[in-house]
């Protein structure tokens, strides 16, 4: 990849970009002589030795020894390849990557993303014009809701017209590729084959990254009760609904370092804060995921979750405590703010105001009396088999939480709660239930790729016919792979088989133990992303057999050296390896 990056633009991009302010951004830093500091965000500890140089440009963790320049650490801490690390630093310095053969593959991924999202910003114009036509429905609904003009200007707001084809003439009109209608996300392909706009009689709400680029959009219905009151953009290259935070710009743009975030559920959520200068961001109406604590802990070590106060709102509370427990680390805090019934932070804001509301946010719940507070709640704690099942239900909780110190209290509060007040007694409690589930489970707890791929095949048998061929798949160098190839030949020699009837298969067996515990392995999947996470682990799969190989030409390379056809192969796997460029197995 850096072949084919002029060399030069390499090193303008690195002169342009201050390491400092990049790191910055993202995690906080103190100034210390010449140099900066901070706890490293690579790994666990309590003295920073995480070490940014301002005149080198170039950081280095005494602690862990990870180091590097920008590229670096945007690929490290953003999980980047290096196309996408350079990518991301061209946005920061508003520069266009000129890539020495226009015609490589990758240049064309690079030049098709950025036309899509010059599209967009086009179609965007397009809706925003609508909006402001005579009469609009669309308006006056908005200035309904309390939005004000400022705040519809701010956030690009639009309206997609009763006409079912606006959007598409002005594609056909522009000539671009066919696969354009699909990538925008705006077109839909009726059963006549027909193209139609996907929002129609919609307010348009422009999903925008944090440095302002609209990767897709939201719409809101006005008229047509028979259509979903919330729409999106169907996913694209650039636009995934479950990655994506609705007004992470606006706040960025609002202060670049928040010290905290509040997160909602909704798009008129985001817009009614922002017009009382309280910017949030949405998750669009989406459960939380991984990437989102992620991209959020990014953001700000502070997270403040301010759902709707019904049923979904309150259980989403839960589902967000038990996702996020993993990513608490010692200097991190999470907190919520549970409403009155009935009522969202848009309805809240416009009733309390600015001044309550901000009460609100002050009094937030800590996640440890939430945690508490959740699992006792139906609990005599004066009886001893409620203290006994407290702790049953609370400890493996508590051990998935990384910050040490967090433990210990967490810990001492289960002590106070259960009347173990003896130090003693209570950590011979903790550690024989921790050892009591690592004797038990510890082959098995670690989620592998090949073990997350077997338990989703057990568990949905219907999936082994996405796969046709396992030759390929047989040669893989993965620990397992046989394991999983011959899984896969006896559903496809019998394709039928249910769950209860392919462990039948495997009793007595070496394999049953582990497959019953696959079986009831929790993936924390949800139904709908059962298809789209299986191909994803056979492209993970076949990415760990590439990094294999290339580690094997590696390791010859350095004994004996190669010949030319295996410094070719060798080339062709590390660029597959860098641009992550992986199709799954077919």
């Amino acid at each position: 990849m850096i072949e084919k990056i002029p060399q030069h633009f390499i090193e303008e991009l690195l002169e342009r970009t201050n390491i400092i302010n990049l790191i910055n951004s993202r995690i906080k830093l103190k100034k210390i002589g010449n140099n900066y500091q901070a706890l490293c965000p690579f790994h666990q500890e309590k003295t920073p030795s995480f070490i940014i140089n301002k005149k080198k440009q170039f950081f280095y963790c005494f602690g862990c020894k990870i180091h590097g320049n920008a590229i670096d650490f945007l690929m490290l801490y953003e999980q980047l390849n290096f196309l996408d690390s350079i990518t991301e630093l061209s946005s920061l310095n508003n520069l266009e990557i000129p890539y020495k053969k226009i015609k490589t593959k990758e240049a064309k991924k690079y030049f098709y993303i950025k036309k899509l999202h010059l599209l967009l910003s086009d179609i965007s114009k397009i809706y925003q014009k609508n909006l402001f036509s005579s009469n609009n429905i669309a308006y006056q609904y908005l200035l309904q809701r309390g939005i004000k003009l400022k705040i519809i200007h701010k956030f690009l707001l639009g309206y997609a017209s009763i006409k079912n084809n606006q959007i598409k003439s002005y594609l056909e009109k522009k000539k671009l590729e066919s696969s354009i209608f699909s990538d925008s996300g705006l077109i839909i392909t009726h059963k006549n084959n027909k193209l139609y706009d996907r929002f129609r009689q919609r307010v348009i709400f422009p999903i925008r990254d944090k440095y302002g680029k609209i990767n897709g959009f939201g719409g809101r219905r006005i008229n047509n009760l028979h259509q979903p009151k919330y729409l999106n953009s169907s996913e694209t290259p650039i636009f995934y609904k479950n990655k994506n935070l609705y007004g992470i710009y606006e706040l960025k743009n609002q202060n670049p370092n928040p010290k905290q975030i509040l997160v909602v559920e909704g798009y008129f959520d985001v817009l009614s804060l922002a017009q009382y200068n309280i910017y949030a961001v949405a998750l669009l109406g989406t459960i939380i995921t991984v990437y989102h604590c992620k991209k959020l802990f990014q953001l700000s070590d502070n997270i403040i979750f301010c759902y709707d106060g019904d049923d979904a709102g309150k259980k989403a509370n839960w589902t967000t405590l038990n996702l996020i427990l993993p990513f608490l680390t010692d200097d991190r805090t999470v907190k919520f703010i549970f409403l009155p019934d009935n009522e969202d932070p848009s309805s809240l804001i416009f009733k309390e105001g600015k001044k309550e509301f901000k009460k609100r946010i002050k009094k937030s719940e800590i996640l440890y009396a939430f945690l508490f507070n959740k699992i006792s709640q139906n609990m005599q704690l004066g009886k001893i088999e409620d203290r006994i099942q407290l702790s049953k239900l609370i400890l493996p909780l508590i051990n998935k939480i990384p910050g040490k110190n967090i433990q210990i209290h967490l810990k001492k509060m289960l002590g106070e709660k259960t009347g173990i007040l003896d130090t003693y007694q209570f950590r011979k409690l903790c550690d024989k239930a921790y050892t009591k589930k690592k004797i038990n489970h510890i082959s098995f707890v670690k989620k592998t790729t090949i073990r997350l791929l077997i338990s989703l095949i057990l568990q949905n048998p219907i999936l082994a016919k996405e796969i046709k061929d396992t030759k390929k798949i047989k040669k893989f160098h993965i620990l397992g792979i046989d394991i999983f190839v011959n899984l896969i030949k006896k559903l496809h020699k019998k394709p039928n088989l249910k769950t209860n009837q392919l462990i039948e298969y495997y009793r007595n067996s070496k394999l049953e133990k582990i497959f019953k515990y696959l079986i009831i392995w929790n993936n924390m999947i949800g139904k709908n992303k059962v298809y789209p996470t299986f191909f994803e682990l056979l492209k993970k799969l076949k990415l760990q057999n590439l990094e294999y190989k290339y580690t094997s030409l590696l390791n010859k390379e350095r004994k004996e050296g190669l010949n030319q056809l295996e410094k070719k192969k060798l080339w062709i796997i590390s660029q597959k390896i860098v641009i992550n460029n992986i199709k799954p197995c077919q």
